[in-house]
């Protein structure tokens, strides 16, 4: 019963949508040639506009540029004039279909850009997202960040003794997150993985008779590869680590955050350069807690071997090998750091403190607090290391939360797990998305 729109940002798509039986004018397709660059007369109208909207957000156009990894450090010819159509052109197409609702994946300019316009327009702006724990199940957040989730009003499906069952099943069973297990599995460059990144941008170049900028050029996988096996391959067989067993003392730890990727770069844009964080991190723990970091194991190579080197000339800041289980630096774990990090959801179900550098859903959890300005950082490291306590029963009312404003179904790409299209998880996402929509719209 409900009208379903799409915003695409390439040709293909449209054309695949439209062979689905989706009317043309039921899409808008970001995708431009230089003719269609704003007039000068009607710019200053568009870009006053735009200036508006910017007061009443929480984000810049300019923040959202710094966001996308396709715009940022490339400096791309006429990018303010993508930024400039992509706000009246998503503005004008959520208006003239009256639309109320809308759902995205916040990471590139153009989804950042319709929630931008949507808390304009007074347009819910909702992203689902999968819950990491426990797996398989999907939850919606409102707005760009993941720092709180829809809840549906009535539906109580869940008792407290779930909670309570969830937060033992982690602690026995040292649950790792899905994606985390199914990446560990694969290798960094297969011959197969070469064959569709290239077919996919080839595809892309002569299907497509006009520019978009969401999608790596071809030069650029490539390179990235190349990188990716070099540094890989420095990290696994030359860098040498620290060995937790010989630290003394009290431990901070702060995992690496996959760079690029949207839960640093969009949800944490502040605090994208974590070596800087880092430093501050260091700067605001006491003299007796050494600061372990440790890269992340299914990525391995995106980083140089500057990065790494500049770690290590820190003082009391210990590199270890990506190969040491997270759940053995719990056991010797006074206090986590991370922007949005897994590890911090982690640390809650375990009752170590932990500190976000973005509120989170997550945060509900006794032992996990927000830290949104490091100058401030120390006094919130001294009072937890000296005075915490877990609220143990406040834990389990909220993963029984959780689970009453989450649902049974697997949301992930189907490129990286086909599974997801299956007929029965399908019709599970059909369900949880219904849910949403009519809750909202009662």
């Amino acid at each position: 019963g409900h009208k379903i729109f799409w915003i695409t940002t390439a040709e293909p798509w449209t054309a695949w949508l439209v062979e689905q039986g989706v009317d043309r004018n039921d899409i808008l397709q970001l995708v431009y040639e230089q003719s269609d660059f704003i007039q000068p007369s009607k710019r200053e109208k568009i870009l006053s506009e735009l200036v508006g909207c910017e007061q009443m957000n929480d984000v810049t156009v300019n923040q959202v540029m710094m966001m996308d990894r396709f715009i940022m450090y490339k400096n791309k010819p006429d990018i303010n004039e993508y930024m400039l159509l992509y706000y009246r052109d998503i503005k004008k197409f959520l208006i003239s279909k009256s639309i109320h609702l809308v759902f995205a994946e916040p990471t590139n300019s153009n989804e950042i850009i319709t929630s931008i316009v949507c808390n304009e327009l007074g347009i819910k702006f909702f992203a689902p997202w999968d819950m990491r724990y426990p797996s398989r199940r999907i939850i919606f957040n409102s707005g760009i960040l993941q720092s709180e989730f829809a809840c549906e009003s009535g539906r109580e499906e869940y008792r407290i003794e779930t909670g309570k069952q969830l937060i033992d099943d982690f602690f026995k069973k040292q649950s790792v997150p899905y994606f985390f297990k199914k990446l560990s599995k694969e290798k960094i460059v297969t011959a197969d993985k070469v064959r569709k990144v290239s077919s996919n941008r080839l595809g892309l170049l002569f299907s497509s008779s006009r520019k978009n900028l969401t999608h790596h050029d071809l030069s650029e996988r490539i390179g990235t590869a190349f990188h990716r096996i070099i540094y890989s391959f420095y990290l696994r067989r030359i860098k040498s680590y620290t060995n937790l067993d010989e630290l003394e003392g009290r431990l901070a730890f702060y995992p690496l955050h996959v760079q690029p990727e949207s839960s640093i770069d969009v949800k944490g844009s502040f605090y994208s350069d974590q070596l800087k964080l880092i430093k501050d991190i260091r700067r605001s723990l006491p003299f007796d807690t050494t600061l372990i970091i440790k890269e992340h194991p299914n990525f391995l190579g995106q980083r140089g071997r500057t990065f790494f080197k500049n770690i290590c000339a820190l003082p009391n800041v210990k590199l270890l090998s990506h190969t040491v289980s997270t759940f053995d630096i719990y056991k010797r774990l006074s206090i986590l750091f991370t922007v949005t990090g897994t590890t911090a959801y982690e640390a809650g179900l375990l009752g170590i403190p932990a500190i976000t550098f973005v509120p989170m859903y997550f945060g509900g959890l006794s032992s996990i607090h927000y830290c949104g300005d490091v100058t401030v950082l120390k006094q919130l490291v001294f009072t937890l290391l000296n005075q915490f306590e877990r609220d143990f029963e406040a834990d389990c009312r909220f993963m029984t939360d959780m689970m009453n404003n989450s649902h049974d179904a697997f949301w992930t790409n189907p490129l990286f797990d086909p599974s997801v299209m299956a007929d029965k998880n399908i019709e599970k996402l059909k369900k949880a998305f219904i849910a949403l929509v009519e809750s909202i719209t009662k």
